[in-house]
């Protein structure tokens, strides 16, 4: 028996405390897709990636300079971090436009293919060993996918394809943190990857200005990335403000979750995205999942879980296997 505090007792309280941070934060990230879909009928993309990364970078700042004292400003090796950013950029991009054409729960389910493009990655192109398991657990999340978007013609639809580079960028994003000299700490990683989010939607807003402004003709995606910037109303002008709180409390709930818990005790609960996604989606656009979509998920999430089960399962070996040093 466990008693009154039967559950406290089987999950440390280190986990119990990253399971928290991270189902909160997930939450925060899907309402800033449900305020980022409100304003795609009226806003440029960038104009709200911009609002949102200035904001965020400045709550950074505010955070660097009150706990840090401007040391966390150096940075030991910074193209990396600069590259895992541009690959943010685009991820988030891409995702943010795909919202225009697909249901969150659809959007969401497809940019979590990530992790198993990052297992398939990993093995292409740092020849990371992966098992005949954990292959055919990529190809049923690929399958997974391919029920979420195939039976409804999806893949004629360019949100599609803008949600699969997300979730690509996003992998390539997650693999290049191996490069990112440990020296540094998360919120000097953070920071530099959002300033150069920042500059990224400066530079491409230039070019729309001076190539494409105005031209919402064609696909509302790329309307939604062509628009004219325009002066937003006082209550929308402060939802933009909002998003960079968003943003910089969810990174912040996110990287909490993993520095307290263990990866396999927080992880699983990621896929609270998918079902907040879901949730949001029926009760504000009646945007019900059909039974592809259902049954999609479950494949993924099963085939993922499957991946993060044998990585600790080799994680645990290889300590087991490794030798001890004795004591003097």
């Amino acid at each position: 028996m466990t008693g009154k505090h039967g559950v406290a007792r089987l999950i440390p309280s280190d986990s119990v405390s990253g399971i928290y941070s991270v189902s909160l934060g997930l939450f925060l990230f899907s309402v800033q897709d449900v305020i980022i879909k409100s304003f795609s009928d009226r806003y440029s993309v960038l104009q709200i990636v911009f609002t949102r990364s200035v904001t965020a970078l400045l709550i950074m700042l505010t955070v660097i300079l009150a706990t840090k004292n401007g040391t966390s400003f150096k940075v030991h090796n910074l193209w990396p971090i600069i590259f895992k950013g541009t690959c943010g950029f685009l991820s988030y991009l891409c995702y943010y436009m795909a919202l225009t054409g697909l249901p969150l729960a659809d959007a969401a389910t497809i940019t979590f293919s990530a992790p198993i493009m990052v297992t398939a990655l990993s093995a292409i192109l740092f020849r990371e060993s992966v098992g005949w398991r954990r292959w055919c657990a990529v190809l049923i999340g690929f399958v997974a996918i391919t029920m979420v978007v195939g039976p409804k013609g999806y893949f004629n639809n360019l949100s599609v394809v803008l949600a699969l580079t997300a979730a690509f960028t996003y992998a390539i994003s997650t693999i290049s943190t191996r490069y990112i000299d440990a020296r540094d700490s998360a919120i000097t990683a953070a920071f530099y990857s959002m300033a150069t989010f920042l500059a990224w939607s400066i530079l491409v807003s230039a070019l729309v200005l001076v190539f494409f402004e105005g031209n919402e003709e064609g696909p509302v995606q790329l309307a939604f990335l062509l628009r004219r910037w325009t002066n937003p109303t006082e209550i929308d002008q402060w939802m933009m403000v909002l998003l960079g709180f968003i943003a910089a409390g969810g990174f912040y709930l996110l990287v909490k979750a993993y520095m307290v818990a263990e990866f396999s005790a927080v992880a699983p609960f990621e896929y609270l995205y998918i079902v907040w996604g879901a949730l949001f989606g029926f009760v504000l656009w009646r945007e019900l999942p059909s039974i592809w979509t259902i049954f999609g998920i479950t494949l993924l999430i099963g085939s993922n879980l499957y991946i993060l089960r044998r990585e600790m399962a080799l994680r645990a070996r290889t300590a087991y296997r490794r030798p001890k040093i004795p004591h003097r």
